[in-house]
């Protein structure tokens, strides 16, 4: 039997108040189109060059997070060091050819206009992020970015440290917050945290895992949270 969400959309965010927003996927799918492969390869690119045997199923992965991870495996400090370098640029890169998710900026300007505080919390970097919202005018509109701690992908969701930060920033326990995300990990860790967490499904067949995942609720078009905190309460 397919899983379905436990609630409505209207529901978790009517029994909540900030937002926790993933950038990679609910804002921008900045590694369409193979951006990822070719961030991965340069990573690689840098390995090679300090006299580092990549192993095949590090070069054949796409994932430039992958390739983080087996480098900070090396406990070689200035070297990882190098390789986010490596990460952050082609990130950078990719976020000015990005092309925004359909309905997601109407979502968090919809959040401001209600004075729900938008943290992003992100496996990418806070400059790659920072890039992305200057470049469309949306830094006045996010509270607070939460992202990668350079050369630490042990730290990266489904860790839960990423999300105690941003809970840190808002600091009001009170305001229930929920966590949207695309991924199961996201999913993962709004549980782990005891966040409402609300699945953003980019394609009709990622719906059951994130069902499976824990995903109070399920939205395939980020516009749909503009219009419900729109009808919503505001502060």
């Amino acid at each position: 039997m397919t899983p379905v969400p436990s609630e409505s959309l209207e529901s978790v965010l009517d029994r909540t108040w900030p937002v926790l927003m993933d950038f990679d996927g609910p804002v921008c799918p900045i590694f369409s189109g193979g951006r990822n492969a070719v961030v991965a390869e340069r990573m690689r690119a840098t390995l090679r060059s300090a006299g580092v045997e990549v192993p095949d199923d590090v070069a054949a992965t796409s994932d430039p997070i992958d390739v983080l991870r087996f480098t900070a495996g090396l406990r070689r400090g200035e070297l990882t060091h190098h390789v986010e370098d490596t990460f952050v640029e082609g990130e950078t890169e990719a976020v000015r050819e990005g092309t925004p998710t359909p309905g997601a900026h109407d979502a968090i300007r919809a959040c401001d206009q209600a004075g729900r505080p938008v943290v992003v919390v992100s496996n990418n970097s806070v400059q790659a992020i920072r890039t992305y919202l200057e470049l469309h005018h949306l830094n006045d509109l996010i509270h607070a970015v939460i992202g990668r701690v350079p050369a630490r992908p042990d730290l990266l969701k489904p860790h839960p440290e990423p999300v105690r930060r941003a809970l840190r920033v808002l600091g009001d326990g009170r305001q229930s917050p929920v966590l949207v995300g695309d991924s199961t990990t996201d999913m993962e860790v709004a549980q782990v945290a005891g966040l409402a967490s609300i699945g953003y499904a980019k394609a009709p067949e990622r719906i059951p895992g994130l069902v499976r995942a824990g995903a109070d609720a399920v939205t395939e078009d980020m516009a749909e949270i503009a219009r419900v905190v729109r009808a919503g309460r505001s502060a």
